[in-house]
C-alpha cells in the first residue's frame, strides 16, 4: 500500500487500487454511461457523455485533500471507481466529512470485486483523514450497495429524502456512517 498526497495505490488479491489517469476516461465512459449503474446514483449527470468522462477525470486526478479517488482495476483493465470526498452536513449526512461513493461496471457485479476493493481502500482513508468517522449509505433499493457498506461495518443512521440527479427526483436514501473502531472490529472478524 502506498499513499502519495492523498493518492492510494494498493493491491489486493485481485484488484489494483490506484489514481485515475487520462486514459481511463473512455473505459470510465463505457462502463458508466449505463442506466443500470446510474440509477443508484445521486449526482452524476444523465445522460452521461465521454466529456463527463473526462471533467471526472480531470478533476480527480490529481491531489486534492478534498477527494482520495482510486479506480479500480483488475487484469489492467479499469471496472469501477471509489472515492472519498469531503461533504457538508446535509440530509444524508450528520457532520461534514468525508464521505465514500463508489461504483463498478454491470459485467464485474456479482463477483465480490466491490466488498473486495472498498475493504482495501477504507484503511488507507482512514489513514489518511483526520476524521473518526466517515459517511455514506444509498437509495434504499439498492440493497447490494448497503450489504457492502455492512460488511465493512457501517451502521445505518438513519433515513431522508434525497435528490437524484439521474433519475430528476428524490428518493429514499439509507444514511450510514462507519467509525474507526467499527471499521477494525470489521476487519479483525473478517480475517
Amino acid at each position: 500500500m502506498t499513499i502519495l498526497d492523498d493518492q492510494i495505490d494498493v493491491r489486493t488479491a485481485r484488484l489494483w487500487l490506484r489514481p485515475p489517469r487520462d486514459g481511463d476516461a473512455t473505459r470510465l465512459y463505457e462502463l458508466f454511461a449505463n442506466w443500470d449503474v446510474m440509477r443508484w446514483l445521486s449526482s452524476p449527470p444523465w445522460p452521461y457523455a465521454l466529456d463527463d468522462a473526462r471533467a471526472f477525470i480531470d478533476a480527480r486526478k490529481m491531489p486534492n485533500p478534498d477527494f482520495i479517488t482510486s479506480a479500480i482495476v483488475l487484469d489492467g483493465a479499469l471496472i469501477g471507481i471509489i472515492d472519498a470526498m469531503v461533504k457538508p452536513a446535509s440530509v444524508v449526512q450528520r457532520e461534514r466529512g468525508y464521505a465514500i461513493g463508489y461504483w463498478i461496471g454491470q459485467p464485474y457485479w456479482g463477483c465480490g470485486y466491490m466488498s473486495e476493493a472498498a475493504r482495501a481502500f477504507m484503511g488507507p482513508v482512514f489513514a489518511t483523514i483526520p476524521d473518526d468517522a466517515i459517511y455514506s449509505g444509498a437509495f434504499r433499493d439498492n440493497a447490494a450497495s448497503l450489504r457492502i457498506q455492512e460488511k465493512l461495518g457501517f451502521e445505518r443512521d438513519g433515513e431522508a429524502m434525497f435528490y437524484s440527479n439521474p433519475n430528476r427526483k428524490e428518493m429514499p436514501h439509507v444514511n450510514t456512517v462507519l467509525t474507526r473502531a467499527r471499521f477494525v472490529a470489521a476487519l479483525t472478524a473478517a480475517a
